[in-house]
């Protein structure tokens, strides 16, 4: 089995959901033993700059704890973003799908 696990958020990450998108993605991170934290972009159609902090704090903690923190699925839109912050540089950014193990909605009701 993989060492890894799959998060995967859907829609659009922004001001008004930034907190518990980042407090979810943040316990994901703590309550999983694997090295590898996989985000699946593929269900995310905006970002903005609240959640390019998210992600941030989210990868230092995956950093701190020994992890790596990749995104993965990110559509062209979206990875503009990431390619204006000069984020793609510092995030993961994967072109390839891995296997998925966990399927999870971190901004489901």
């Amino acid at each position: 089995m993989y060492n890894q696990e799959v998060y995967s958020p859907q829609g659009t990450i922004n001001e008004s959901n930034q907190k518990k998108f980042q407090q979810q993605l943040l316990s994901f991170i703590n309550n999983t033993k694997n090295r590898d934290i996989l985000v699946d972009f593929q269900q995310v159609e905006f970002v903005d700059g609240s959640g390019l902090v998210a992600l941030v704090n989210a990868y230092n903690e995956a950093k701190n704890q020994s992890k790596n923190f990749y995104l993965f699925n990110v559509s062209p839109s979206v990875k503009m973003i990431f390619e204006i912050s000069q984020l793609d540089k510092v995030l993961g950014i994967r072109e390839f799908n891995y296997d998925r193990i966990t399927d999870n909605d971190p901004l489901a009701a």
